[in-house]
C-alpha cells in the first residue's frame, strides 16, 4: 500500500511475475532494505506472536525479551530447517494452550505453543518468524522501535515493529473498504487489512492512542514491555 492509498500484491526480489509466495528470509531482507533507506519511517505489523507467557522466562531464568530472542533462536535454528524437523529435538511445551495476558484479552487468540489445532493456529509462523525478528532487532537496533519492548511511545524519528492481529480488523474492512481484495487468499487480506489499519490510524493521529494503551494496569504495561508482548489495538 503506498502513501495513496493504492494496493497491490509484489513478488519477492528476483521472482517472476505473479509470484507472490515470500520466503522469510525474502520478508527480512525486504524490510531490511526499507529500514535501511535514509530519511524513511515505516510502521511493520506482524501477525505472530513476538514473545511468549511469562512462565517460560521463569522456567528458563530469563530475564527479559532481549534474553529471551538469544536463546530462543539458539534453540530453533529455523533460518535453516523447517519449524517440524527443529520441533522434533526438542521436548514439547508444558502445556500447548497457555496463552499470555494479551491474547486472554480477545475471544479467538491462540497460543504459540498449540501445534495440534492447524485452523488459526499461530504456533509454526510464530517458531518460523522470532529468529528473523532477532536478526532485525539485531541489525536495526538504533533505527527500529520494537513496541512495546522498547517503550510504549515510539519516537519520532524511529520506524516501529509491533505485533498485531488481524482477524480484530478483517471484517471492517472486508464489509466498508471498497479496496478490499475479495479475489486475494486470506494471508494476503490479512496483509491489506494491517496495513489499510496503520495507514488509516496513522492518518487520522489516533495512532499514538493505541501505542499508549492507556487502557491496561501499570502492572499489565510492566508484563507486557518486559516479557510477553502485547497484540496492537488490543484494549
Amino acid at each position: 500500500m503506498d502513501t495513496s492509498g493504492h494496493i497491490r500484491r509484489i513478488s519477492p526480489a528476483g521472482g517472476h511475475t505473479k509470484t507472490y509466495s515470500w520466503s522469510r528470509r525474502e520478508v527480512y531482507e525486504y524490510l531490511g532494505n526499507l529500514l535501511a533507506e535514509q530519511n524513511r519511517r515505516i510502521a511493520i505489523g506482524i501477525d505472530h506472536c513476538l514473545s511468549f507467557p511469562q512462565s517460560y522466562f521463569i522456567q528458563h531464568d530469563l530475564r527479559d525479551w532481549d534474553e529471551f530472542l538469544n536463546h530462543f533462536q539458539a534453540l530453533w535454528n529455523t533460518k535453516a530447517e523447517p519449524v517440524r524437523v527443529c520441533r522434533e529435538k526438542l521436548a514439547d511445551y508444558p502445556n500447548s494452550h497457555e496463552l499470555r495476558k494479551t491474547e486472554t484479552f480477545t475471544s479467538s487468540a491462540k497460543s504459540a505453543w498449540n501445534f495440534e489445532q492447524m485452523t488459526g493456529a499461530v504456533s509454526y509462523s510464530t517458531h518460523a518468524g522470532l529468529p528473523w525478528i532477532y536478526e532485525l532487532r539485531a541489525s536495526f537496533r538504533e533505527t527500529l522501535h520494537v513496541w512495546p519492548f522498547d517503550g510504549w511511545n515510539p519516537p519520532l524519528e524511529k520506524s516501529v515493529l509491533a505485533e498485531v492481529y488481524p482477524a480484530l480488523l478483517y471484517q471492517r474492512y472486508k464489509l466498508f473498504d471498497p479496496r478490499f481484495p475479495h479475489e486475494w487468499p486470506r494471508d494476503a487480506q490479512d496483509a491489506f487489512v494491517i496495513a489499510a489499519w496503520l495507514q488509516e490510524r496513522d492518518r487520522n493521529g489516533t495512532l499514538d492512542r493505541y501505542f499508549m494503551a492507556d487502557t491496561l494496569t501499570e502492572e499489565e504495561k510492566r508484563l507486557a514491555s518486559r516479557y510477553e508482548g502485547w497484540i496492537l489495538g488490543v484494549c
